[in-house]
């Protein structure tokens, strides 16, 4: 009797440390340039022990109704993150904390998009016992309008209960089902991610999964999120996205990844070193030079994907007083503002101030040329952009509001999330929802129906001058020659006419 005992509690605690918690969708390297169609949705869970090899992936097809056993056939990783080996020889800091992260990479030999978008999945033991679910995905098409949540600075401690309202908000609307391609994250969670021997992290981990089980969460790390040694081992390990590895060194760890949804290139970047002015490794040329690479690219296809959007945790230009980044960020950032100008991005989102702000399209810290018809935006000569950092934290002032400056035209401290559609390839729609009272308080319309684009580089460009140069000396010469020769002729037939006059 103890012996059965025994094993049924030896079976309980194994049970429990290898039930699947933090469950998490991204979207996979089907969306970026890279195209991989074997990594098309990741489904991402942690657990306490390794438990390697011990769950199946039950995909079921929502418009046929079959079944999918999706396991071995597509690819399963499990990594450790431990956190108490990175930082054992750290002299300030010592952790005793560890957890197994695992991903399966559903792709297109596993589902068939052409017939289906949208598809329910389970975690199953391999004895067939249900662990957790069942959730829904679905699969971003570019021939239907796309919609995305966008939100940071949020944690989930829920002390004084400052995110507790925008949970309840995202977890209505997967009750709703509520569909949306994904969810853009600006930055800064759990505040912070490794604080309390990384339990923070972990509770939050334990929290979000209501709703990135749901929606693909593509996070942009914030100053919050990087850690004790400042190299965001706890963000990374569990929320890396599309990073490629040809950039990466050992002081630049990827902090640049993009991606299409339908007719959206989105463009996420970490400046961090830059706006902290602390870049001592000289890494933001190398995160400028992809940026310029990337947005080379995008606009080749933008007949394709129309839209630029480009994400991170900092803004360019904020109200808060005495606070360096807003005085100085329009400078620390500069070379990648002459980059969103240069390829004419449409918005530029971003968190860390703990407010809702739109803003004027500004460059250089001056008004930029455009037109506004009502809430219409047109002939934009730089991105609207606009902060979403009042996702609720505790830490800081909450709902504050800051000095009126020239380059905002709202703002607004009370909780929300903001929510894009894309229409269609001329017509975006933004809107700013506070999450308490589900109200809409603030909506704009991108029209890009009349922005030129220019697909060339600046070498085509500089060949094109150059071709265009040659064209002209070619033409000059062509006529001087001509004109040279009818000069001639008509002196050798006076000549003539003289002689045989004489």
């Amino acid at each position: 009797m103890v012996f059965i005992i025994l094993i049924l509690l030896l079976g309980g605690i194994q049970s429990q440390e290898c039930q699947p918690y933090g469950v998490r969708l991204f979207l996979g390297h089907y969306f970026s340039y890279l195209r991989n169609t074997q990594d098309l949705i990741r489904i991402v869970f942690n657990t306490e022990q390794e438990c390697k090899d011990q769950f199946i992936i039950e995909v079921v097809d929502n418009k046929s109704g079959n079944k999918l056993m999706i396991s071995q056939i597509t690819y399963y990783d499990t990594q450790l993150l431990n956190m108490t080996q990175i930082y054992e020889k750290n002299e300030t800091t010592h952790f005793n904390y560890e957890t197994f992260i695992h991903t399966f990479k559903i792709g297109l030999r596993n589902i068939d998009i052409t017939a289906s978008t949208s598809y329910n999945y389970t975690i199953i033991s391999k004895q067939n016992q249900i662990l957790s679910g069942p959730y829904k995905f679905d699969v971003p098409q570019a021939q239907n309008e796309q919609k995305m949540i966008v939100f940071g600075d949020m944690d989930s401690n829920w002390v004084k209960n400052y995110s507790k309202d925008t949970f309840d908000w995202l977890e209505n609307q997967v009750k709703s089902d509520k569909r949306y391609d994904t969810i853009l994250f600006t930055g800064d969670m759990a505040y912070d991610l490794e604080s309390k021997n990384c339990k923070q992290g972990d509770n939050w981990l334990r929290n979000l999964s209501v709703f990135t089980s749901r929606y693909p969460f593509m996070a942009a790390p914030g100053n919050h999120d990087w850690g004790n040694n400042t190299n965001f081992d706890f963000f990374r390990a569990n929320f890396g996205s599309l990073f490629l590895n040809e950039y990466n060194t050992q002081h630049y760890l990827n902090d640049f990844f993009s991606f299409d949804v339908g007719m959206v290139h989105f463009i996420q970047f970490n400046p961090i070193k830059a706006v902290y002015q602390n870049d001592l490794y000289n890494i933001t040329p190398l995160i400028v030079e992809q940026m310029r690479n990337d947005l080379i690219q995008a606009n080749y296809n933008r007949e394709n994907v129309p839209w630029i959007i480009v994400y991170t945790h900092y803004p360019i230009y904020c109200a808060v007083p005495k606070n360096d980044q807003c005085i100085n960020n329009f400078k620390y950032l500069s070379a990648f503002e002459d980059l969103f100008v240069e390829y004419k991005v449409d918005l530029y989102l971003s968190g860390h101030v703990h407010t809702y702000q739109r803003n004027k399209p500004y460059y250089k810290n001056t008004t930029a040329k455009y037109l506004k018809n009502d809430n219409i935006y047109s002939q934009y000569q730089y991105p609207v952009q606009i902060i979403e950092g009042a996702g609720g934290t505790d830490y800081g002032e909450q709902n504050s509001t800051y000095p009126e400056s020239p380059f905002m035209e709202i703002q607004n401290p009370n909780h929300g999330v903001g929510v894009i559609t894309v229409k269609n390839s001329t017509h975006l729609y933004f809107e700013h929802i506070t999450v308490a009272d589900n109200k809409v308080i603030d909506s704009i319309w991108l029209d890009r129906s009349t922005i030129q684009t220019s697909k060339r580089d600046g070498f085509e460009v500089a060949m094109w001058v150059i071709f265009a140069v040659l064209m002209v000396i070619t033409g000059v010469s062509i006529y001087y020659k001509s004109n040279q020769g009818k000069k001639l002729k008509n002196k050798l037939l006076e000549e003539t006419i003289t002689m045989v006059v004489s």
